[in-house]
């Protein structure tokens, strides 16, 4: 009697592994109250903690990038911060030592821009900075009368005369201390690839502003307010022609756009809106500021194309705020011109530079 094998079980079904979230994060997801240093626990920070410890260390990244250490170009220095950005909003402050994710961010921007450094001289530089900043916090301490901190996990002592440091402020490459340093740089590259999901591809505002800038003066869609144009007069002093004028005006509106960009850098903002997005508003923010605006008929939301009223008010209110509170001797008034016009483009008014109703902001949801 034959006997007929039973058919074999079906195959067990795997389940299906989770993709990486994509980067940047959506807008529609971006909650400074969730971000993970934030929510981290025993010790969680206040939003507004997080934001300083982001600003403070993207102005480490900014100088440590600069002419006077690493020498890197601009977009190697911006790919490094929106790295940077990146990674802490999937990881804790609380976790890692975030000047040393900052000296992985500029080694790994390094080699994704073309414009690689040694480990060795990406540490000893950032060290040197590093400890040129802890100097000067604890001499302003001792200044204001204040007791002796300890700064930056280091204790007074030990930032001035370090036993792995010479007396001109360098780290020895043959030391422990900067044996373990390279193996947490090494280690940590590692980690922000993986966190931010080999996404190396990073589009900056700085192309699409000069795109921009170009694109709306080549179609005479700006021009300078009155007060501004009495103003303009050539190298003979006398008043400028239409072709001066508009040759200082894209050199303007460009290099104050340019301005705002590297500033919106040190903010969230490359989580939560595109490239263009950011560039377009820095276009705004720049013309505002110049005294450039739209020929008449025409409001800034017509000519930016792809961005909303309310896109536009929150990246400009956040470069704004960043402006305000980094930079003494700004103009306060005309930071309030700028708030007043956006709140009108929000209320659907004349803001914007045009006394006639824009089409798309009754759009805006």
């Amino acid at each position: 009697m034959s006997t007929t094998s039973a058919p074999p079980p079906p195959p067990a079904t795997m389940s299906k592994p989770k993709a990486i979230p994509l980067v940047p994060i959506p807008t529609s997801c971006f909650d400074e109250n969730h971000l993970p240093s934030v929510l981290h626990q025993p010790d969680p920070m206040t939003p507004e903690a997080e934001r300083q410890a982001r600003r403070r260390t993207c102005r480490f990244i900014e100088e440590a990038g600069g002419q006077r250490c690493l020498r890197l170009p601009r977009v190697t220095i911006a790919t490094a911060t929106v790295f940077f950005h990146r990674f802490y909003a999937k990881q804790a402050f609380q976790e890692h030592d975030r000047f040393e994710v900052a000296m992985a961010c500029l080694l790994l921007a390094g080699k994704t821009e073309e414009s690689p450094k040694k480990l060795d001289f990406v540490i000893r530089e950032c060290w040197k900075l590093r400890r040129k900043a802890q100097q000067q916090q604890l001499q302003n301490k001792l200044v204001s009368g204040g007791d002796s901190p300890n700064v930056g996990g280091m204790s007074p002592t030990n930032i001035m005369s370090s036993p792995s440091s010479s007396s001109g402020g360098d780290l020895h490459m043959k030391s422990d201390e900067f044996a373990r340093l390279k193996e947490r740089v090494l280690l940590l590259e590692r980690v922000i690839l993986h966190t931010i999901g080999f996404e190396l591809s990073i589009d900056h505002p700085f192309k699409f502003l000069i795109d921009c800038a170009q694109g709306l003066s080549k179609k005479r869609l700006l021009e300078y307010n009155p007060t501004k144009k009495a103003k303009l007069v050539g190298k003979d002093g006398q008043p400028m022609g239409k072709p001066q004028q508009n040759n200082q005006l894209v050199q303007e509106l460009a290099q104050n756009a340019i301005s705002f960009a590297n500033d919106s850098l040190h903010t969230s903002l490359c989580l939560q809106f595109s490239a263009q997005q950011i560039a377009m508003a820095c276009v705004y923010l720049s013309g505002t500021h110049a005294g450039i605006g739209p020929i008449a008929g025409k409001t800034w939301l017509d000519l930016l194309d792809g961005i909303s009223a309310e896109e536009l008010t929150s990246i400009s209110v956040q470069i704004l705020e960043l402006v305000q509170s980094n930079r003494r001797g700004v103009d306060s008034g005309q930071f309030k011109a700028i708030r007043k016009d956006l709140d009108e483009m929000m209320k659907g008014g004349s803001g914007g530079g045009s006394s006639q109703p824009d089409a798309k902001r009754q759009k805006v949801n």
